[in-house]
């Protein structure tokens, strides 16, 4: 009886030293990797990532990372520099005031090229990219100009922008407004963008439209995507020839209908962001536009 009892504390004994050897070599060294580990998470000053961003705590609430539209690794992708092709059209008595004031301030900020179309014979020593049209005048209006500077837009660059837009040396484009209505249509599209007019009512019946024709107003800018650029320059020479009017805007709009088979788009929410205000100012006169997709602000000019 003694001998069994002996055997059984025995057998207890034995059991507690193999388990306190088992316990010490793969339990505490486990226990201790995890103390070092979560030591080093209070030290770290950044916090805890959570999906790629920085989790921050604001009145006992934890706040997930704000989207800010990129992954961790990703970064913004910059502005194109192909994407918008702007010819001014201005005039030599214009170049030192209107056409200087535009390069300096709104022509800086185009996701494109700017160039500012005058006669044969201008000053293209003034330091701002200048295009004397071959045989072309200042006379107004500047019908021959206005499609002579679309053919060259044409002959130069039709496959290095998605846009192409023909402004006036007297507004001011609000440029990342303007190039985000864009990229929100198909530019591969043939598609005719301006303020949509069918003339003052005194020229009702006189500009030789038919009914539901219109076309984009020369003063707010008109833009044309690649197509239309593609489809109706290969005419100019026609519609040269063949206008019914004095109004330059109303015989481009004319070749556009007739040769790329579009005309000025009349989307409510279009012409709505098309809204502009020609800016002059003069030594002691000035008018400031309204907001619209082109025009904030004021161009200050020197007296011509």
């Amino acid at each position: 009886m003694a001998g069994r009892s002996r055997r059984a504390w025995f057998s207890v004994l034995l059991g507690l030293v193999v388990g306190f050897t088992l316990a010490s070599r793969l339990i505490l060294p486990k226990a201790t990797e995890l103390k070092k580990s979560g030591q080093k998470r209070k030290a770290n000053p950044a916090g805890c990532v959570l999906n790629g961003g920085l989790r921050r705590e604001h009145g006992g609430v934890l706040w997930p990372p704000q989207d800010n539209g990129f992954s961790a690794t990703e970064k913004p992708v910059p502005r194109s520099k192909n994407f918008l092709y702007v010819g001014v059209m201005t005039a030599q008595k214009y170049l030192n005031n209107r056409a200087i004031a535009a390069h300096r301030t709104w022509a800086q900020t185009i996701p494109g090229h700017v160039e500012f179309f005058s006669s044969e014979g201008s000053d293209t020593t003034i330091p701002i990219p200048i295009v004397a049209l071959h045989n072309v005048d200042d006379s107004y209006p500047p019908q021959k100009k206005s499609f002579m500077m679309l053919k060259y837009m044409h002959d130069h660059y039709l496959d290095q922008y998605e846009w192409f837009m023909r402004a006036d040396d007297d507004v001011y484009i609000k440029s990342e407004r303007l190039e985000g209505f864009l990229r929100s249509l198909n530019s591969s599209e043939a598609l005719f963008l301006g303020q949509t007019g069918m003339g003052a009512r005194d020229e009702l019946g006189k500009l030789a439209l038919e009914p539901g024709e219109n076309f984009c107003m020369g003063g707010p800018g008109v833009i044309m995507s690649r197509e239309v650029l593609r489809r109706m320059v290969p005419h100019i020479g026609q519609c040269l020839q063949e206008m019914y009017t004095t109004h330059e805007d109303v015989e481009v709009g004319r070749c556009v209908r007739r040769f790329a088979g579009v005309q000025c788009v009349w989307s409510y929410e279009v012409r709505a962001k098309m809204v502009a205000v020609v800016l002059y100012t003069a030594v002691s006169r000035s008018i400031t536009a309204f907001e619209g997709l082109f025009l904030i602000g004021v161009i200050q000019e020197k007296a011509g």
